[in-house]
């Protein structure tokens, strides 16, 4: 399970990072999927929450995590950039 903390602004900021991989974010909660990964998420309390429910079975969780908190984080480094 991946937990991010984020505030509202981050968190609309990852959710468009996120919609350029393809991985749409349409609310507070739901359910994502991609390339065969699906994921329930919420976002409540100033924090992200990804549950990864089902990948293919040649796929490490380890590895589709990372790529999620790298995809979150880049998001985050670009907000905070400056102008």
């Amino acid at each position: 399970m991946i937990e991010v903390p984020l505030t509202e602004d981050q968190f609309a900021a990852a959710a468009q990072r996120l919609q350029a991989y393809g991985v749409n974010l349409t609310g507070p909660s739901g359910t994502l999927s991609r390339s065969g990964v699906t994921a329930r998420y919420n976002y409540a309390n100033n924090l992200l929450t990804i549950e990864i429910i089902d990948k293919p079975f040649f796929m490490p969780l380890s590895t589709i995590e990372s790529q999620m908190r790298g995809y979150i984080q880049k998001g985050l480094t670009e907000l905070n950039r400056p102008a």
